[in-house]
Protein backbone atom coordinates (compact mmCIF):
# COMPACT_ATOMS: atom_id res chain seq x y z
CA UNK A 1 0.00 0.00 0.00
CA UNK A 2 2.68 2.54 0.99
CA UNK A 3 4.88 1.59 -1.93
CA UNK A 4 2.05 1.97 -4.46
CA UNK A 5 1.10 5.37 -3.06
CA UNK A 6 4.72 6.54 -3.14
CA UNK A 7 5.05 5.50 -6.80
CA UNK A 8 1.77 7.24 -7.63
CA UNK A 9 2.74 10.46 -5.85
CA UNK A 10 6.23 10.57 -7.35
CA UNK A 11 4.77 9.97 -10.79
CA UNK A 12 2.31 12.85 -10.40
CA UNK A 13 4.88 15.24 -8.92
CA UNK A 14 7.83 14.45 -11.19
CA UNK A 15 6.15 13.06 -14.31
CA UNK A 16 6.21 16.35 -16.21
CA UNK A 17 10.01 16.30 -15.93
CA UNK A 18 10.23 12.85 -17.52
CA UNK A 19 10.17 10.72 -14.37
CA UNK A 20 8.54 7.32 -14.91
CA UNK A 21 8.07 5.29 -11.70
CA UNK A 22 7.95 1.99 -13.59
CA UNK A 23 11.28 2.77 -15.27
CA UNK A 24 13.05 4.86 -12.64
CA UNK A 25 12.30 3.05 -9.36
CA UNK A 26 14.00 -0.27 -8.73
CA UNK A 27 12.64 -0.75 -5.22
CA UNK A 28 11.04 1.06 -2.32
CA UNK A 29 11.51 -0.05 1.25
CA UNK A 30 9.25 1.34 3.93
CA UNK A 31 10.40 0.82 7.50
CA UNK A 32 8.10 1.71 10.31
CA UNK A 33 10.13 2.32 13.47
CA UNK A 34 8.03 0.00 15.63
CA UNK A 35 8.71 -2.81 13.15
CA UNK A 36 12.19 -2.07 11.87
CA UNK A 37 15.55 -1.76 13.51
CA UNK A 38 18.82 -0.26 12.37
CA UNK A 39 21.78 -2.52 12.90
CA UNK A 40 24.32 -1.06 15.32
CA UNK A 41 27.91 -2.14 14.90
CA UNK A 42 29.42 -4.11 17.73
CA UNK A 43 33.17 -3.72 17.68
CA UNK A 44 33.62 -6.90 19.69
CA UNK A 45 32.43 -8.80 16.63
CA UNK A 46 32.35 -6.39 13.69
CA UNK A 47 35.54 -5.15 12.05
CA UNK A 48 36.88 -1.66 12.62
CA UNK A 49 36.56 -0.08 9.20
CA UNK A 50 38.75 2.86 8.15
CA UNK A 51 37.05 6.26 8.36
CA UNK A 52 34.41 6.55 5.66
CA UNK A 53 34.48 2.82 4.83
CA UNK A 54 31.88 1.30 7.14
CA UNK A 55 28.88 -0.14 5.30
CA UNK A 56 26.54 2.62 6.52
CA UNK A 57 28.97 5.34 5.37
CA UNK A 58 29.35 3.77 1.94
CA UNK A 59 25.59 3.25 1.58
CA UNK A 60 24.71 6.85 2.43
CA UNK A 61 26.98 8.46 -0.15
CA UNK A 62 24.96 10.84 -2.34
CA UNK A 63 24.03 9.76 -5.84
CA UNK A 64 23.53 12.82 -8.00
CA UNK A 65 20.79 14.84 -6.28
CA UNK A 66 19.70 11.87 -4.16
CA UNK A 67 20.73 11.85 -0.51
CA UNK A 68 20.07 9.07 1.98
CA UNK A 69 18.71 10.03 5.39
CA UNK A 70 17.50 7.55 7.98
CA UNK A 71 18.68 5.89 11.15
CA UNK A 72 20.26 3.09 9.09
CA UNK A 73 22.56 5.69 7.52
CA UNK A 74 24.29 6.02 10.89
CA UNK A 75 23.81 2.45 12.11
CA UNK A 76 21.84 3.50 15.17
CA UNK A 77 18.11 3.01 15.73
CA UNK A 78 17.24 6.26 17.46
CA UNK A 79 15.02 9.19 16.52
CA UNK A 80 17.76 11.76 17.16
CA UNK A 81 20.05 9.79 14.86
CA UNK A 82 17.48 9.89 12.05
CA UNK A 83 17.06 13.64 12.56
CA UNK A 84 20.83 14.17 12.48
CA UNK A 85 21.09 12.10 9.32
CA UNK A 86 18.33 14.16 7.69
CA UNK A 87 20.30 17.32 8.50
CA UNK A 88 23.48 15.79 7.08
CA UNK A 89 21.70 14.73 3.88
CA UNK A 90 20.20 18.19 3.33
CA UNK A 91 23.61 19.79 3.85
CA UNK A 92 25.10 17.42 1.27
CA UNK A 93 22.44 18.44 -1.24
CA UNK A 94 23.00 22.13 -0.58
CA UNK A 95 26.74 21.70 -1.26
CA UNK A 96 26.08 19.80 -4.51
Amino acid sequence: MFERNIRDQLGRVLGAGGFDPARDIDAITVNRWPHGYAYEYNYLFDPEWPAGQSPCEIARKPFGRIAIANSDAAAAAYTDTAINEAHRAVQELLRA
